[in-house]
């Protein structure tokens, strides 16, 4: 048997039992202890029977309403909540991708502007070398095609793209390249052959150069914009509940009245039990009364007279 809700009473009932069996006279022989009784009860029994069980219960069916209310409510909330974030993600999802769009156009480009002053330079150091007048163009593509090999660079590396659209993508930014190599023009009459193959070493070092910066540029642009959206998408409780803490902390302090008003009554009612416990255990000269226990082997149930002193317990005296 295992001890329950009711140990505190044990030793009531030892002084009892000790009164009980002590006794004030000289001792002719001795005799055997009488053997230690115990008793059992079953103690939801002696809850239910309890009168003002049914105002717990009353109590308890509201706080479960309260907590329904609760929750349902919130999630209407959130409800409505998502439905608007999901509408704000969209908008400032095009919003971001336009701002990563521009970006790269604008990062590209000064890139190439700066491989292209290095082309010019040495093309006017090498043409310094001949009497005959030279030109260099290095500005092939129109703004159209740049903007237009951004948009494809970034569906290619930011948006991920696949299947057939990825390779027409791909077939399209191989052709605006070769465009651009195809209408480069440079006057190079009279150069040597050491000249020519300089010029066109350093024109190629500096397209595997762009085209190297416009990979690294985009896949900078991409890490940044998937850790925006991640701080766009966190989960709705989270903001929901961090957006309403005034409406939180009011429900909070309904639900925390209400379980005081639960704990406060629960508390006098096994204040109650215990004290009929206590006086059933003097009665029958118990030691001791079990609500908790596995098998009833020799034990005294007594829930039949808690309950009888239970249900007799007067309505004034459980309220004074």
């Amino acid at each position: 048997m295992r001890s329950g809700s009711f140990a505190r009473i044990a030793a009531t009932a030892m002084i009892v039992f000790t009164f009980v069996f002590s006794g004030c006279g000289p001792r002719k022989e001795e005799t055997p202890p009488p053997a230690v009784q115990y008793g059992v009860a079953d103690l939801e029994t002696m809850v239910k029977a309890h009168p003002q069980y049914s105002s717990y219960f009353k109590l308890q069916t509201e706080y479960n309403q309260l907590l329904e209310q609760y929750r349902n409510e919130r999630n209407r909330l959130i409800q409505a909540a998502s439905q608007q974030k999901r509408i704000n993600a969209a908008l400032s999802d095009q919003t971001r991708r336009l701002a990563a769009e521009n970006e790269l156009k604008a990062r590209v480009k000064a890139k190439e502007d700066e491989l292209n002053d290095g082309l010019k330079k040495l093309y006017s150091d090498i043409s310094k070398n001949h009497a005959a007048s030279s030109s260099l163009n290095v500005e092939t593509l129109t703004p159209e095609e740049r903007a237009e090999m951004a948009n494809l660079q970034m569906k290619l590396t930011i948006l991920g793209v696949t299947g057939e659209e990825k390779e027409k993508i791909k077939d399209r930014l191989h052709f605006l390249m070769e465009l651009r190599a195809s209408r480069e023009k440079a006057d190079m009459t009279g150069w040597t052959a050491d000249e020519v193959k300089r010029m066109k070493n350093a024109k190629e070092k500096a397209e595997s150069e762009l085209t190297e910066f416009s990979r690294v540029t985009a896949e900078d642009i991409k890490k940044r914009l998937a850790s925006d959206n991640k701080a766009h998408l966190d989960p709705i409780e989270q903001s929901f509940d961090a957006g309403n803490q005034e409406w939180n902390r009011a429900w909070q302090s309904r639900i925390d009245s209400k379980q005081k008003q639960m704990a406060d009554l629960k508390k006098q009612i096994m204040a109650d039990i215990e004290k009929e416990a206590a006086r059933v255990a003097s009665d029958k000269q118990l030691a001791m009364i079990f609500v908790k226990y596995k098998a009833n082997i020799n034990a005294t149930d007594v829930t039949g007279d808690m309950v009888n002193r239970i249900v007799n317990i007067k309505q004034e005296e459980i309220n004074g």
